[in-house]
């Protein structure tokens, strides 16, 4: 009973010290959680791990809505406005425009959708969907023309910053997947 306890108390520490080092306690570590019921809702419609989603959030954005980048993406999930009008009338969502992009609920939907449409693209490859999320999807072919091995090594990737940005994002989705299992395990042994 007292290793359980022990247990327990260092895993929340080390999650603790996760947060504070990784999430930049103790705002960014309370705002995954408003978007968690929207990221599992879209993760099962798409067919897509919610916390592969979770993790391309944390990189793209930190989680916060009001993201805006130098290229001009927007949100939450760093959607460019020409992207988010494709994917808006695919999805048959009317009226998009840069205000609404912001918002959660939309920018989780098409971005979830965009990540499912590119898995699907590249047979789950997350390696490809990630570097066809960042530099873009005919950049990613165009790689896959000159080098069909690329799919392998995110160290063929031609783009410095692609190869770092994939990197981090499986890093924090790896992570994600570590305390899920932990989590799992412990609630496991719990109910035995």
């Amino acid at each position: 009973m007292k290793t359980n306890r022990l247990l327990i108390t260092i895993f929340i520490g080390l999650l603790l010290v996760f947060s504070i080092l990784y999430f930049e306690f103790p705002i960014q570590v309370i705002s995954p959680v408003f978007y968690n019921d929207v990221i599992e809702i879209f993760s099962k419609q798409y067919s897509v791990d919610p916390l592969f989603i979770t993790s391309i959030i944390k990189e793209e954005s930190n989680f916060s809505i009001k993201a805006h980048s130098r290229s001009g993406a927007i949100g939450l999930m760093q959607i460019m406005p020409p992207t988010a009008k494709e994917l808006a009338d695919e999805l048959g969502i009317n009226n998009l425009n840069p205000e609404n992009i912001e918002d959660p609920f939309i920018n989780i939907r098409l971005g979830t959708y965009y990540v499912s449409k590119l898995l699907k693209e590249f047979n789950g490859n997350m390696i490809l969907t990630l570097a066809a999320y960042n530099a873009g999807i005919n950049k990613v072919r165009n790689w896959q023309k000159q080098n069909p091995l690329v799919e392998m090594e995110v160290n063929d990737i031609p783009y410095k910053e692609t190869s770092s940005y994939i990197k981090s994002v499986m890093r924090t989705y790896k992570w994600l997947k570590w305390v899920q299992e932990l989590k799992n395990l412990i609630r496991n042994h719990k109910t035995s």
